[in-house]
């Protein structure tokens, strides 16, 4: 991984990573503030994925289809699900609903950033062709207290077969006026907890359960846990905003400390990091392999002493370089910017002879960064809930964990010599390899009974990722073993 140390690519990773950290501040900043609220509904097929729809049905039989809602409208909301019944000649549009009664009703409150997937069992009882089924999507209007279409809508186009059925469809069950408003009220209790900054997840979970009974027909248990919401707002208010105060100030100074760390790592490795390299080859060999080249100061001076004295050492360059006055990093950079211009070669005196010891050497360093950052990367994803600045870095190591590591792993396997490929090169096709991994891996998870979710993409990525780090480590093995025996 030695080609990150190059100044262009290190150029690079340093813009990437302020834009990052830049929109991950951002994140903090205005976390829970949405600038383009927007709602989802989608139709899955009978196993919950994309595809397979039914296209003939037969009269009286029922089927299965599988409604998707998703919330990012940056707060609760209470939505209705209306699946109706029209022909060619329906209108059904962003603005007008279909002018049909509804033939199933589906209800469910969900929280920001949150979805849900629901199974509705439909039976059509007249034989028809080219009929719409039209699902349409609307939620609580807190103002008027009322259900308002939001213009978003999907449909299906069936064909019904076989003779119509002898039993009459009683459509979805109607709610009484009281317990319509009870069910009101307990949102509306959610929504004032919420804007407290409360944890109103249970509340929300309570709701759903009273809207589970409601459609089925038992009123009682609906306003009873309607109720129970309703008792819970107090509470929930008064430790949200106990809550909020203590995020705020938790949020403040977390980012301050992460700002100094940041600022005091970033010093400290610009000044110790080259020395580190050296010390870490300090006693491989330094061959001169430039010939006359006409060279001037430092770099005039380390060749001058690696062809003065046969069998120089980098520890003992960077001594010697050192005793004229120039710094350990500089020395240290010089050596290295030489070895890359192809001038002089540092050849390890004890290569590891066993891939098992090559893998945990410092020829392998990428593979042991790559997996830190993979295991930093689940951590700040299912730690993120913990703390503001854990947020924050769950952005930064997640855009590296999704746009850099899987292209970086199968460029290092394609492509195990370093000479194979410019340091920009590597770098450039690390981040386009990845947007092309990353989609594929998605529409592969979607024909999988784990579906497109977050579980199941970070466990494909993490295995993709670290797969590939091995076959690199592998093939680099393999080349190593070769220069080793082509010196002797």
């Amino acid at each position: 991984m030695s080609w990150v140390l190059d100044d262009e690519v290190l150029a690079v990773l340093a813009a990437i990573v302020i834009v990052s950290s830049v929109v991950a501040g951002v994140q903090v900043l205005y976390a829970g503030r949405v600038v383009e609220p927007f709602s989802e509904l989608a139709i899955l097929g009978p196993e919950g994925k994309i595809g397979n729809y039914p296209k003939e049905v037969v009269a009286g039989s029922p089927f299965t289809i599988v409604v998707y809602v998703g919330n990012h409208e940056g707060r609760t909301v209470y939505y209705e699900v209306l699946v109706k019944l029209g022909n060619k000649s329906s209108v059904v549009n962003e603005t007008t609903p279909l002018t049909a009664e509804p033939i199933e009703e589906l209800r469910t409150v969900l929280s920001h950033n949150s979805s849900a997937t629901f199974p509705i069992n439909l039976t059509l009882r007249e034989p028809g062709t080219h009929l719409r089924l039209v699902f349409e999507l609307w939620t609580f209007d807190e103002a008027t207290r009322e259900f308002k279409y939001r213009g978003i809508w999907n449909q299906l186009w069936l064909n019904v077969t076989g003779q119509p059925s002898a039993s009459k469809s009683t459509g979805p069950v109607k709610l009484s006026r009281e317990l319509e408003s009870k069910l009101a009220d307990a949102y509306l209790a959610i929504r004032r907890a919420e804007g407290a900054g409360g944890d109103v997840s249970e509340m929300v979970g309570l709701l759903n359960r009273a809207l589970g009974h409601a459609l089925s027909g038992d009123e009682t248990g609906a306003e009873a846990l309607a109720s129970q919401v309703m008792a819970m707002e107090p509470e929930v208010s008064r430790l949200g905003m106990e809550a909020s105060r203590m995020r705020l100030y938790t949020g403040i100074g977390t980012l301050v400390a992460v700002v100094v760390a940041g600022i005091g790592c970033f010093l400290l490795l610009r000044r110790r990091l080259w020395v580190w390299w050296a010390r870490l080859h300090a006693s491989w060999e330094v061959v001169w392999i430039g010939g006359d080249a006409k060279l001037s100061g430092l770099e005039g001076a380390i060749r001058d002493r690696v062809t003065s004295r046969r069998g120089a050492r980098v520890g003992d360059v960077v001594s010697s370089a050192l005793d004229l006055g120039h710094e350990a990093r500089d020395v240290a950079r010089a050596l290295y910017g030489l070895s890359r211009k192809r001038l002089l070669k540092l050849v390890d005196p004890n290569p590891p002879k066993r891939f098992s010891d090559y893998l945990l050497s410092r020829y392998n360093l990428g593979f042991a960064i790559a997996s830190l950052l993979v295991a930093s990367c689940l951590a700040s994803v299912y730690l993120s809930g913990l703390a503001p600045a854990l947020a924050a870095l769950r952005i930064v190591l997640g855009s590296i964990f999704v746009l850099f590591l899987p292209g970086y792993s199968l460029v290092e396997a394609l492509y195990p010599k370093e000479e194979d490929l410019s340091p920009l090169e590597r770098l450039a096709l690390s981040i386009g390899l990845s947007l092309a991994l990353v989609p594929l891996i998605g529409l592969l998870l979607n024909y999988t009974p784990w579906g497109i979710r977050l579980d199941p993409v970070v466990a494909s990525l993490s295995t993709l990722t670290l797969a590939l780090l091995l076959a690199s480590a592998y093939r680099k093995f393999g080349v190593l073993k070769l220069k080793v025996a082509a010196r002797s």
